[in-house]
């Protein structure tokens, strides 16, 4: 009965860890950085930088997409071009609204996505900012991942 058990455990184990690097190679690889350092450069900038590792952690557990940490593997480039922070009055008073903009490119086509945190009090909202940008992304990417895919070839 043991036996039986420890095999049965095995093998879903296994299976689920096939499934999982299954589900790794059928993401789309997605360099993601700041526009910045296109051509090797450093970017001076802290913030866009920051807005990088927001969308890495938003990204890295994403059904559609796989960062990587080079544009040869890569068959998109999601580059952060700018983040900022507007100062609203609403009933709650004075309010932070954060905003990121990214620029995706694949091949010869390139689109924007802008993502914009809800007031956050006095607090800055680019993480939220980051995620409404992830899925604009996700959902781009699964609504062309046939045309991504065909960049392979």
């Amino acid at each position: 009965m043991r036996i039986k058990a420890v095999v049965l455990i095995s093998v879903m184990m296994m299976s689920t860890f096939l499934l999982a690097s299954e589900k790794a190679q059928d993401r789309i690889p997605i360099l993601i950085r700041s526009g910045a350092t296109a051509g090797g450069f450093t970017d001076p900038s802290k913030d866009r930088q920051d807005s990088v590792k927001d969308l890495l952690k938003k990204l890295k557990d994403s059904d559609w997409v796989r960062p990587v940490e080079s544009e040869k593997d890569a068959l998109a480039v999601l580059e952060v071009l700018e983040r900022e922070t507007k100062r609203e009055t609403n009933l709650m008073g004075r309010q932070n609204k954060s905003s990121l903009t990214v620029r995706l490119t694949a091949g010869e086509y390139s689109v924007e996505f802008t993502g914009e945190s809800g007031s956050k009090g006095v607090l800055k909202g680019y993480g939220a900012a980051a995620g409404n940008v992830a899925k604009q992304v996700e959902a781009w990417v699964k609504a062309n991942r046939d045309r991504l895919l065909a960049l392979k070839e």
